[in-house]
């Protein structure tokens, strides 16, 4: 009985992020413990993620995308079928927002408790650095929990694509070069980011204004060196 529910709030779960693509970024394929629903969203979360238009397919493409990709025949029409038309216009929102929500969250703890203990069981030598580094990563990936349940105020809600912007900042951070706020930060730097350090007067600031910084022209794949002082001005 149990599993049937699981399985049927499973099939709400799928049908919600159809309706709502943005979600593919941030519900990974091993959420889903029905295996026919997991092989299928996998397929079509992957064709979205690598799609330029980020449109989700017709559902007769997504058939054939499964037909191909099933190469032991283990999905049943039926199955494929089923799931595709189902839809959510009799549920309340309210009452799924909430539910969708918190299993988002709660299968994100179990990945990443599963990787901690991964990490820790990785350790041969254990001392300070490596006990510190380990106990920081773990940090990083418990902070971007929550993060999974920030669906309307993302902090790139005002870029042309916001979707392109969301990432787990302890997989895809870029080291500043300076440890303190590597720390600050939760690893560095967020890419495809603008961020800007502020400080109170005599602080120190003025004392990076000419460091070297690197930009790379998404256009043409040029990199330039500039001072931190000639991209301020760039801005400008």
């Amino acid at each position: 009985m149990a599993e049937s529910t699981n399985t049927n709030m499973e099939k709400h779960y799928f049908t919600h992020i159809l309706d709502n693509p943005e979600q593919f970024s941030k519900v990974e394929p091993f959420f889903f413990r029905n295996s026919d629903i997991q092989f299928i969203y996998t397929v079509i979360r992957e064709e979205y993620i690598k799609s330029e238009s980020h449109i989700v397919p017709s559902n007769q493409q997504i058939y054939s995308m499964i037909k191909l990709s099933d190469q032991e025949n283990k999905i049943n029409d039926k199955v494929i079928k089923l799931l595709l038309e189902s839809d959510n216009s009799d549920i309340s929102q309210e009452w799924l927002s909430p539910r969708f929500k918190a299993w988002k969250i709660k299968n994100q703890l179990n990945g990443d408790t599963l990787k901690v203990i991964d990490m820790i069981r990785g350790l041969d030598d254990i001392d300070y650095d490596n006990v510190s580094q380990i106990a920081q990563k773990a940090k990083n990936m418990f902070s971007n929990v929550l993060q999974v349940d920030d669906d309307d105020n993302d902090l790139g809600a005002d870029f042309d694509d916001p979707e392109s912007h969301k990432q787990q900042i302890s997989k895809n951070a870029i080291p500043t070069g300076w440890a303190s706020i590597d720390s600050i930060l939760g690893g560095g730097w967020s890419k495809s980011t603008l961020n800007v350090i502020m400080g109170e007067t005599n602080v120190g600031k003025c004392s990076h204004y000419q460091s070297v910084i690197k930009i790379k022209n998404k256009n043409t794949g040029e990199i330039k060196e500039i001072s931190i002082g000639e991209f301020y001005k760039m801005l400008f």
